[in-house]
């Protein structure tokens, strides 16, 4: 999609993350407005999502309009977030009352968790820090653990990796992609903790500044990983079976 945001798919099941987004800052990349509206007009690829998830509320990653406009011409479609996203969702959409049946929030404690079953997809919530510094930090931020058949797919959003993350276990689920923002692979103390502590087979390096796209990749490959795919392009098929 663009930025951190990923349509997933698998069998019949759809779960749009962190997609439902507008143009928030300049330096960022966002979907041109005609696939924008395919998405709240719950159209073309969009017509059969299950779940749209947030991580958090900052606008390269949410936006009430575009993900209520989405529930309102789908039944069928849930979502979830954090509370204080789901607040953020309240106040900037004025229909929110008729999609509130669809809205689901959860907020763990710091470096605990929540398991949610919805539209029979098994997620688990993680709450961890957002990373920077004030006033950014402060924002609820969930990592989602998604499981689509044997498939478990952990997004990050925007979280700080932190050495707490030992805690979660995430070494014991067997992850197969982890996406998270680039930058939280260029520390030597991440990169281990990652390696030990999650150690997933894939990882999806997102929320890339445009100005950056052509020289991220050879940025990556000097950290010395070698399973980190780049999401610089949008729209673009990163797995398919």
């Amino acid at each position: 999609m663009a930025n951190e945001g990923l349509l997933i798919k698998c069998d019949s099941k759809q779960i749009l993350i962190d997609a439902t987004f507008d143009k928030e800052f300049e330096h960022l990349d966002v979907l041109p407005n005609a696939e924008l509206d395919k998405i709240k007009n719950a159209e073309s690829n969009y017509k059969y999502i299950d779940i749209i998830l947030a991580t958090h509320l900052h606008g390269d990653h949410f936006n009430a309009e575009i993900t209520g406009s989405h529930l309102l011409r789908n039944k069928k479609t849930m979502f979830l977030g954090p509370k204080e996203t789901v607040a953020n969702f309240e106040e900037n959409f004025n229909e929110f009352h008729t999609i509130s049946s669809q809205i689901k929030s959860e907020t763990p404690n710091f470096f605990e968790s929540k398991t949610v079953t919805l539209n029979g997809i098994e997620i688990e919530m993680y709450r961890l820090e957002h990373s920077g510094e004030s006033p950014w930090k402060e924002a609820e931020n969930i990592a989602y653990l998604i499981t689509l058949g044997e498939k478990k797919i952990l997004h990050f959003g925007d979280s700080k990796i932190d050495i707490n993350i030992e805690k979660l276990g995430l070494i014991n689920e067997n992850i197969d992609v982890l996406i998270l923002p680039f930058w939280e692979l260029g520390d030597l103390e991440n990169k281990k903790i990652i390696l030990e502590y999650i150690n997933p087979k894939k990882i999806l390096a997102g929320h890339i500044p445009t100005k950056n796209y052509s020289k991220v990749e050879d940025y990556i490959e000097s950290l010395g990983y070698k399973n980190v795919i780049v999401l610089n392009k949008q729209l673009e098929i990163i797995f398919s079976e």
